[in-house]
């Protein structure tokens, strides 16, 4: 299964979006609401080979301070996916032994948010490859990919969570079989704004499907999938990737020079009609960007631009139907995206690729504004951060 410990490895960058090793909880779906407003302290973690360093983030000062001594986590093999729950009072951790076989551990987590050995918690995850956690942390839900030859079987495994302990105890029924495919398996996408949809991406013949699921809140069942959108017609056919927020689905257009552009619908159910469309004419990153990603909130659009070696911010204007330059960017990052939202959505973290280093950025949604903190935090080689926010 080459395939798979390959798209194991990367999988945190294309699910979440986010950075090597994390995975988020409620916000894996671009755009949904921050972690309800309560006073909480903001955490950063970093993550290399398996060990964590917890550092506490001030948010006036925009700067890191170390919280007690590196923690490790695994005894053997590489981490694959760093999973904070919501208000952070435990930690999931998907890792794979020096005999490629992967595991899920539980991790409970003290008053300053560091991690505390040994796992509660520790189950065998044969073929999984995304773990993902509801909002209310009350449940989770994991996609295993199992393969024959070229065809792949993806099924979606629900756990419920115990509160006091974090322990995970599945579900009896899985919640779904999708395939089989061969060319991509089917893959969680993230979660609806207020927590009540799972969305789903496939790949047949036809083309990519986004599909979206109503959730029980009481057991965390999932019930029958509803397209709710096709992006592009064929497999090979299309280098569109699609953008999901609270209110909008942005289909990004990529294509050479200036001639991509950025489609944005209703979040309905296969729309007949964009709301808008921008082009150069409207804003050129809107031709040029290779990346795009919605602000918590969902006002603006942060597009990481080659032509300008920039993340550009720019607002989303529904009413008046445009998009619109904020002024404010962030410089090219290391990786794509490279940077990542705190929780409650008022700071913005980004490795650089000019100094390899963790920048944080005050991050204003009325304005737009960004303001570095100009203290960062050296990152080595390989290794990952995390954000979280612990009450």
């Amino acid at each position: 299964m080459r395939w798979l410990r390959i798209l194991s490895a990367c999988l945190p960058l294309l699910c979440v979006g986010i950075l090597t090793s994390c995975g988020t909880s409620s916000q894996n779906a671009s755009s949904g609401n921050p972690t309800p407003s309560v006073p909480s302290s903001q955490i950063l973690y970093a993550v290399s080979s398996g060990t964590v360093s917890t550092y506490n983030v001030d948010v006036n000062a925009l700067t890191f301070t170390p919280v007690e001594q590196p923690v490790n986590l695994i005894p053997s093999g590489s981490l694959v996916q760093f999973v904070p729950t919501p208000h952070d009072d435990f930690l999931y951790v998907l890792w794979a032994d020096s005999g490629s076989q992967q595991h899920i551990s539980v991790f409970a987590t003290d008053s300053s948010g560091v991690p505390q050995t040994p796992a509660v918690q520790t189950v065998d995850a044969p073929s999984l490859y995304q773990f993902n956690i509801h909002r209310s942390a009350h449940f989770a839900y994991m996609m295993q990919v199992d393969n024959s030859g070229n065809q792949y079987v993806s099924t979606l495994r629900l756990f419920q969570i115990n509160q006091n302990n974090g322990k995970l105890r599945e579900y009896p029924q899985a919640q779904g079989t999708y395939g089989p495919y061969d060319v991509w398996p089917a893959a969680l996408y993230g979660f609806s704004a207020d927590g009540t949809q799972i969305y789903l991406s496939q790949q047949n013949s036809q083309g990519t499907f986004y599909d979206q699921r109503p959730l029980n809140a009481g057991n965390g069942t999932v019930g029958p999938s509803v397209v709710l959108y096709q992006l592009g017609n064929a497999v090979g056919t299309s280098s569109d990737t699609l953008v999901i927020g609270a209110q909008v689905m942005i289909d990004e257009h990529m294509a050479a020079g200036m001639a991509g552009y950025l489609d944005v619908f209703p979040l309905i159910s296969r729309p007949r009609h964009h709301l808008f469309r921008c082009t150069a004419a409207m804003l050129a990153a809107c031709a040029t960007a290779t990346n795009v990603q919605l602000s918590p909130v969902g006002k603006y659009l942060f597009l990481t631009d080659p032509a300008t070696q920039q993340i550009r911010v720019a607002r989303v204007h529904l009413t008046a139907k445009n998009v619109q330059d904020t002024g404010n960017s962030i410089p090219m990052t290391a990786q794509t995206p490279g940077f990542a939202f705190s929780p409650d959505g008022t700071l913005v973290y980004a490795l650089l690729a000019s100094d390899s280093s963790l920048h944080v950025y005050s991050f204003d949604s009325s304005s737009g504004q960004l303001v570095d903190g100009n203290a960062p935090l050296l990152m080595g080689n390989n290794s990952g951060f995390c954000p979280a926010s612990h009450p």
